[in-house]
């Protein structure tokens, strides 16, 4: 199931290549809700409840659950915030909203159309959590009332990574690597399946093709990009 969910989302990005993007709406338009693209014909459906797959991701999240420490506890917890500068630990401590006014907002905008286009694809494919299905497992983080698949997280930081590698690309391994863990952090909370992270990281891979599409997107981007450099003194 891993090898068709990750085939289906490269032969989505490869399509994304030709495609126009929908033109992004400023914050306040109603069509900020609007979603991007639908993902539920992109994405594979999710494994079956009682497939070997979700049996396999049940048992790793309960060794997370066994062997999880409070330091471990305490970085999960922080990253069920979605916030760009939840990246502050890569890019350094001027890294804040009150020095990046137009970062900020940029990023408010990609996270609302974020939402807005992986929540659909949650509740069509309506997956329940791993904890409702398996009551032997834990939470050590805030209960989300939403589904399961794909993974909103996985995907706002999919999302955030790969506008932030466009930014600053002197750090984008480190970039990539904290936006996998943003991602990893919802298997140590015990909220997903890793079958879940892995949709959420294509969908987010999905999204941000588009949003570099678009072109008011991109006006954003490049002021935003701009004030982030000089800030970091880049």
């Amino acid at each position: 199931m891993k090898k068709t969910i990750i085939a289906f989302g490269l032969s989505a990005v490869l399509l994304l290549a030709g495609m126009e993007a929908p033109a992004f709406a400023h914050h306040g338009d109603k069509k900020l809700a609007d979603p991007l693209v639908d993902l539920t014909i992109l994405l594979a459906p999710p494994p079956a409840q009682d497939s070997e797959q979700t049996r396999a991701d049940i048992k790793e999240l309960k060794n997370y659950q066994m062997t999880r420490t409070k330091d471990q506890v305490a970085y999960a917890q922080a990253d069920v915030e979605k916030s760009v500068f939840r990246f502050q630990n890569v890019l350094g401590e001027k890294f804040t909203a009150e020095n990046l006014p137009l970062t900020a907002a940029l990023f408010e905008k990609a996270l609302n159309k974020t939402k807005a286009t992986a929540d659909p694809a949650k509740f069509f494919f309506n997956r329940p959590r791993p904890y409702s299905y398996d009551s032997s497992l834990k939470p050590a983080i805030t209960l989300d009332p939403t589904p399961s698949y794909p993974s909103g997280h996985a995907t706002a930081g999919a999302v955030m990574a790969i506008l932030l590698a466009n930014m600053v690309p002197e750090k984008k391994t480190e970039i990539f690597k904290r936006g996998w863990e943003y991602a990893q952090n919802r298997l140590v909370g015990g909220m997903h399946y890793r079958s879940d992270i892995e949709a959420g990281r294509i969908s987010g891979t999905v999204i941000a093709a588009l949003l570099l599409k678009d072109k008011e997107f991109l006006k954003d981007f490049a002021a935003a990009k701009a004030e982030l450099r000089t800030v970091l003194g880049y």
